[in-house]
């Protein structure tokens, strides 16, 4: 999900999406969350404005930290048909701020991705998506992304040598991953396009932790807009071991405790669940990215003719009280940065 920390830029970037009813719906809902925290309850007002569908929930790669690579997900593959994705997407357009087009698996395997983005950008509403870049392997497909109308695209490279970059990405490439970012730099030269936003995401582990300033200089050399060095998400104290660098500034994780805990305390509220959705391929609704394999379905958004019936139904409300009385009895949520310090060791613009 979008760091809270990046929203409001990502809205000024994009203020050609900014309606007064767009604005309006963000004032109702920043109201409603601000009641829910005063009375304790879930108080409903405005409709979600960003929403996250995912394509795909399959992966070409095999990371060992990510449910659909490392072949943990319980639930079943498939992709969006884009008839789906226009049903569920047009029911929330107009009060939408943001379309992220990802959440497990590699959005490029659906081969309507770039048509879901070009309706988006039809009806105005900016759209990041996410890629492991091994699906961008020619000048066409290059040109297709940059000229689908698409704000802003997170690559992901987290080594930047061969042999660091396999540790994680198994089964990828990195020459391949180089020659399609260069792709798409180029594609925006050709087309006289400043977007897509071309973001470089570095995760950090223990494998890579020395290879940071090396990373932002291959963030110029690619000559990328931005660069992000995140902290890793893991999952079990093996996966910690293994994969969580040794400066404790670099990781989201309390090195201190007792067993395997994020920074700080988990205050009882989340502002997600007042401001977005997730819609996954086949239109179960889960309350963030967090619910890996939708153990908290909160509807069928393919199911509804209406998604305010979900928004506003006895399953959402449930789960916003849930959170509302005690956050951290929620077992998603005790490994989860939403509010947390430290999900991004640094955001940085990358200089020419």
């Amino acid at each position: 999900m979008l760091s809270i920390k990046l929203l409001p830029e990502t809205l000024v970037r994009y203020h050609r999406a900014i309606t007064p009813k767009r604005v309006w719906n963000v004032a109702k809902v920043a109201a409603s969350y601000a009641l829910s925290n005063v009375f304790r309850r879930d108080i409903r007002m405005g409709k979600p404005f960003v929403l996250m569908v995912e394509p795909t929930n399959f992966c070409n790669l095999k990371c060992p930290l990510c449910p659909s690579g490392n072949g943990d997900m319980t639930r079943t593959r498939g992709m969006m048909p884009y008839e789906h994705f226009k049903r569920v997407f047009e029911q929330q357009a107009d009060h939408l701020l943001l379309l992220m087009l990802w959440n497990q698996g590699e959005p490029f395997i659906n081969k309507r991705l770039t048509d879901m983005i070009r309706l988006a950008a039809r009806h105005n509403v900016p759209t990041l998506t996410s890629t492991n870049v091994h699906y961008i392997k020619d000048r066409e497909t290059a040109r297709d992304i940059v000229d689908s109308g698409l704000s802003e695209l997170v690559v992901s490279l987290d080594g930047v040598t061969p042999e660091s970059y396999v540790k994680y990405r198994v089964g990828g490439n990195f020459d391949r991953v180089l020659k399609g970012i260069r792709l798409l730099v180029q594609a925006k030269r050709d087309l006289q396009k400043s977007q897509p936003l071309l973001h470089l995401q570095f995760i950090i582990m223990k494998h890579n932790e020395g290879e940071i300033e090396a990373a932002r200089q291959l963030a110029r050399d690619l000559e990328v807009d931005r660069l992000s060095l995140k902290t890793a998400q893991v999952y079990t104290e093996s996966d910690a071991e293994s994969f969580l660098p040794s400066e404790e500034k670099f990781s989201r994780y309390d090195y201190d405790a007792d067993h395997l805990s994020t920074k700080g305390k988990i205050s009882n509220t989340c502002r997600l669940l007042w401001y977005s959705t997730v819609i996954n391929w086949d239109g179960a609704v889960s309350p963030c990215c967090f619910d890996k394999d939708v153990h908290y379905g909160l509807g069928d958004a393919l199911g509804e003719a209406d998604f305010d019936r979900i928004w506003t139904g006895e399953k959402y409300a449930a789960f916003r009280n849930a959170i509302l009385k005690d956050r951290a009895s929620v077992p998603i949520c005790n490994n989860c940065s939403e509010g947390v310090k430290g999900m991004f060791y640094d955001i940085e613009k990358v200089a020419p």
